[in-house]
């Protein structure tokens, strides 16, 4: 935000942009609060009106269940079942035979109706007996009777294999039934079919999507509308969560996109639960946001002119104003004058006005003070030249006079007159390129008469050459660089050369030996020439301040560059000192 802000130039694009987007913010701000606050509220709603409906399907199915022990009841109320238990009366198998197949009929929800006795033996619809092809006595709805102390028991889910060529999904009912003067009960199962607890679950379905499916108090399926996939493991539902979260204090199980309501039948212990998709809670919304956004548009436009307007008001002063404060950059440096606009501007117009008298002023005394001071800088530059050289030249004169050697002291110091003559130049700062060899050559003079027979020097400067200006005191240095750090060393005559080039607009003027070459750490800060040199440390003092000196007054791209490589002899090196400076005219 703070960067868009930044790149926005006028002060009228800022607050066009800031105002507009913080309406435009708080509108979305609001509509997305609001939105989801409609969607939570209805889904909440939807979920409630779930709840209800889930625990109307467990009456429903409790009421269903209640039906069918009431059928099992009155089946086992009939003389015919005692007389068939107790003495296998065949009339009485022929009657409970007819008459669990009028149930059979007359209920399209009855799968099958069968009759056990102790002994194994059987009466059903159809006449078939079970035990013919099975041991019912291991079923577990078998022996869930028997131990139910006359209850009805209700099985789950399970495909029903007691006569051959007829297997169907049912649940099953089943019951003892007492035999007098017997210890073992009978036993009568009432299968049902799916077809009407499937009609009770898909009669109270939330959404196109939304299911209803049923669990026992094991966590197995009684009912689910995929039932062939639960029981392939093909399709699977939360059923742990499901059935903790019944206990919790809000009974519904929350996924990514589906919500599951709870709900528990006393009867039959049998978990009732009912799937809705998000997708079918919150239909329209699309709808919803698009008027949202159209909305949210029409009043960013009507905003954004308003905003437009304001700022307009605000910034038509400030942009005289800065149009007179542009003639700054051009020299004519106008008036602001009084201007029709805020307390605050006009006072800043005000100020402006005070601030351009004063800046003729400063900049008339800031021409002076910069000439001053680039004049101060260069001085104090060549003044950091190592003085060593004066006291150890004025040592040997000394000494060449005690020894009355008077030519040679004659020659000495009429070498350091023209030296120094040629140093202070009538205090100019730049001299022909011929004074500033002639002062080389009167440093050289000297030097080889210090170090007699050490080194020799070759200077072969193009006449083309000869008047180029250049700053006093360029070479002197980097020759003396040349002496203490590659020859004075060598046990050879060593060899100082200077040359000089053109190079497009510019000379190249080149000092180099042929000496030992620089100690690493010492080479190192001169290869770094612009680095600032540490207190102290004296190595490089000289060669840092040409190359400061030359680019302090011909600019950054001017100034020494260093090389060095090994020479043809072994133990020898050539360090190559360039100096880059402007061809200019003629000084």
């Amino acid at each position: 935000m703070r960067r868009i802000v930044r790149r926005m130039g006028t002060l009228e694009s800022r607050f066009y942009l800031i105002f507009t987007l913080v309406f435009f913010a708080t509108i979305l701000t609001m509509q997305i609060i609001s939105t989801r606050f409609t969607i939570t509220s209805v889904r909440s709603a939807i979920l409630e009106n779930s709840r209800q409906l889930t625990d109307e399907l467990v009456e429903q199915i409790d009421s269903y269940i209640a039906g069918m022990v009431r059928i099992s009841q009155a089946i086992m109320e009939n003389p015919d079942v005692e007389d068939y238990l107790a003495y296998k009366n065949v009339g009485a198998e022929e009657r409970l035979a007819s008459r669990f197949a009028a149930y059979i009929e007359a209920r399209d929800d009855i799968s099958s109706v069968i009759l056990f006795r102790p002994d194994g033996d059987a009466v059903s619809a159809d006449g078939t007996d079970p035990s013919e092809y099975t041991n019912v006595k291991k079923a577990s709805w078998y022996r869930n009777a028997l131990s139910s102390e006359g209850r009805t028991m209700v099985s789950t889910a399970y495909v029903q294999n007691l006569i051959p060529g007829h297997y169907s999904w049912v649940v099953s009912l089943s019951t003892a039934v007492p035999i007098p003067g017997q210890r073992e009960p009978g036993v009568l199962l009432v299968d049902l079919k799916f077809n009407r607890i499937k009609e009770l679950c898909e009669s109270l379905v939330v959404g196109e999507k939304g299911y209803d499916f049923i669990l026992d108090a094991g966590g197995n399926y009684v009912f689910h509308p995929s039932q062939q996939l639960m029981f392939s493991e093909i399709k699977q539902e939360p059923v742990a969560d499901v059935m903790r979260v019944y206990f919790s204090e809000s009974p519904v199980h929350r996924t990514q996109n589906q919500s599951y309501v709870v709900a528990r039948s006393k009867r039959t212990g049998w978990y009732v639960v009912s799937v809705l998709f998000d997708a079918d809670l919150v239909t329209g919304w699309p709808y919803v946001h698009l008027m949202n956004a159209l909305t949210g548009l029409v009043l960013f436009l009507i905003v954004g002119l308003v905003t437009n307007f304001i700022s307009k008001g605000i910034t038509r002063p400030l942009r005289r104003l800065q149009e007179v404060m542009q003639s700054v950059e051009t020299g004519e440096f106008l008036l602001a004058g009084d201007l029709d606009a805020t307390d605050e501007i006009r006072e800043l117009a005000r100020e402006y006005d005070l601030m351009v008298g004063r800046i003729g002023e400063l900049m008339e005394a800031n021409t002076r003070e910069i000439e001053l001071k680039r004049k101060s800088d260069l001085k104090a530059l060549q003044a950091q030249i190592n003085p060593h050289f004066l006291y150890n030249t004025l040592d040997s004169i000394i000494w060449m006079g005690e020894m009355q050697k008077s030519d040679e002291v004659v020659k000495m110091t009429s070498a350091l007159s023209r030296l120094f003559r040629i140093s202070i130049s009538k205090g100019n700062e730049i001299i022909p390129l011929r004074s500033e060899l002639e002062h080389v050559r009167s440093y050289l003079t000297i030097q080889e008469m210090r170090y007699k027979n050490k080194f020799r020097y070759l200077i072969d400067i193009p006449e083309d050459l000869q008047d180029v200006p250049v700053l006093k005191i360029t070479l002197q240095p980097l020759v003396e660089n040349a002496i203490y750090h590659g020859i004075r060393s060598v046990d050879y005559t060593g060899l100082i050369e200077i040359a000089g080039k053109r190079e497009g607009n510019d000379v190249l003027l080149t000092v180099t030996d042929n000496g030992q070459g620089m100690d690493r750490a010492v080479l190192e800060k001169l290869l770094q020439i612009t680095a600032p040199s540490e207190s102290g440390n004296k190595a490089g003092t000289g060669v840092r301040n040409v190359h400061e000196r030359i680019r302090l007054y011909f600019g950054e791209g001017y100034g020494l560059s260093l090389e060095e490589k090994k020479a043809h002899q072994p133990e020898t090196k050539m360090t190559r000192i360039t100096i880059r400076i402007p061809s200019g005219t003629e000084a």
